[in-house]
This record gives C-alpha cells, sequence and structure tokens, in this order.
C-alpha cells in the first residue's frame, strides 16, 4: 500500500472515530448546466453521493472578514476515500438534513486524503 492510499484510510478512520460529530450527508456534485434558449431558464444538474460522512467546523473569527468568509459560512472535512471518484469543486452542493450548503472554495491536504470544503448557505 502506498504512503498516501495509507493517509486516505486514515483520514477516513479518523472522521468515523468521531462518532456523532460526523454527520450523514448527500453531495452533489456539478456535472452540467444547461440553458434553454426558449426561456432563458439556466438548470444545473448533479451527479449524487450519497451517504458521505462530514465534519462541520466553524471557521477561526480572524478568519471571518465579511467577504471571502462570511460569518455563517462553515468548513466541512471530507474524508477522499468518501467521495469515490467525485472531486470536490466550487458549484457543487452539500445536503445535510433539511440543509443545503453551496461549496464556495476547496483545499485538500498534500495526501490528497481531506478535503477542507468551505461552504455557505444559498
Amino acid at each position: 500500500m502506498a504512503l498516501r492510499d495509507a493517509f486516505r484510510d486514515a483520514a477516513r478512520s479518523a472522521v468515523a472515530a468521531v462518532g456523532d460529530v460526523a454527520v450523514s450527508t448527500n453531495y452533489l456534485s456539478h456535472s452540467t448546466t444547461i440553458y434553454d434558449t426558449s426561456t432563458g431558464a439556466v438548470t444545473a444538474t448533479f451527479a449524487t453521493q450519497a451517504g458521505v460522512r462530514v465534519v462541520f467546523d466553524e471557521f477561526r473569527i480572524f478568519q471571518v472578514d465579511g467577504v471571502a468568509v462570511k460569518p455563517e459560512d462553515k468548513k466541512a472535512l471530507i474524508p477522499a476515500l468518501s467521495l469515490g471518484s467525485l472531486v470536490p469543486a466550487a458549484e457543487d452542493q452539500i445536503i445535510e438534513g433539511g440543509t443545503t450548503w453551496e461549496v464556495v472554495k476547496v483545499r485538500v491536504d498534500p495526501a490528497e486524503a481531506l478535503y477542507e470544503v468551505h461552504v455557505r448557505k444559498p
């Protein structure tokens, strides 16, 4: 097993170990946008990965500037192995309970084992 695979397994195990802190979500990966020329409507389509375990965290007060990071924004920590072949990107969505979070920005650790996803309510 490669070192990167070991880190990915460790990230998934860490999120599983935090128990009820992690929540089960649906991750919606933006796949295409369709524009209807007759109505002018824009429709986004998504590929859905169900049962993705996510740990939500708050931004630190010094990180909140009111523009790039708003007070109600959150960080979603997601093990890469939980997403299968999906790679988080802006315009994706996370559905947690009845709450929809839109992905603003994505960071990944050097081993590509854990995504730190900046999310915001629409």
